[in-house]
């Protein structure tokens, strides 16, 4: 994100805190809401690498800050693409938006599988580097695709996790939804040159709300209130 090493680092630093708080509070409820517990912890770790990205910038070797910008993107360009879907269809009670949520998960985890591997076997594709105190990324594939769709892939990305976000039965985890095409927005709005990164912190600092979420029904003792079974 913007500003610094340091403040990746103490963003990680809260991240991972209070998600092994919400992973040891979820204990109690079943196992996809512990995936949800997770979710800071992960975005903590997202987070450390930009720390480390950071660090390289800074020393003038933007070379190395390859390898942890791909320890980054393996958050932004892979996992969320397919764990969020997932942790939706877990505990969807809807049969139709189940099927939904399942297909966006397996999408996610096809497309993020094919990106990311590209981003791996091709580091030299990556350049990393600093603009307006934010980290910038920008990964060119060489090649021109044939096919040609009505959408963005930055449209794909968004579909695939707020469509089981926004339109999950329950309602906490829709309001999660709407505050992360908020993040969307605002990252898109004023850091669009450094998007991927700006929205990463945006969406790392939200995922402190499901630690609220997992509190929330560990003291109701029940699962999230959905809003239709249909």
């Amino acid at each position: 994100m913007c500003f610094s090493a340091s403040v990746s680092y103490s963003a990680a630093a809260v991240l991972v805190t209070t998600g092994v708080y919400a992973a040891q509070q979820a204990r109690c409820l079943t196992l996809p809401y512990w995936m949800w517990a997770l979710v800071p912890i992960f975005f903590g770790v997202q987070q450390a690498f930009e720390g480390r990205v950071w660090q390289e910038l800074d020393a003038g070797d933007a070379n190395a800050a390859v390898p942890f910008a791909l320890g980054f993107h393996f958050f932004s360009h892979f996992l969320w693409l397919w764990w969020f879907p997932l942790c939706s269809y877990l505990v969807e009670p809807g049969k139709i938006h189940k099927r939904i949520f399942g297909g966006c998960a397996i999408f996610g985890a096809f497309a993020g599988t094919l990106v990311y591997a590209a981003m791996l076997f091709h580091p030299e594709w990556m350049s990393v580097a600093v603009r307006e105190n934010s980290v910038t990324y920008d990964f060119s594939f060489p090649y021109r695709s044939a096919i040609h769709i009505p959408v963005t892939p930055a449209a794909l990305y968004a579909l695939t996790i707020l469509v089981p976000l926004l339109f999950s039965s329950h309602k906490l985890i829709s309001i999660f939804g709407v505050l992360v095409v908020l993040s969307m927005v605002l990252a898109s709005e004023t850091y669009s040159y450094a998007y991927v990164s700006v929205w990463c912190f945006f969406a790392a600092a939200l995922s402190l709300y499901l630690v609220y979420m997992i509190r929330h029904l560990v003291a109701q003792g029940t699962h999230a209130p959905a809003r239709n079974e249909a």
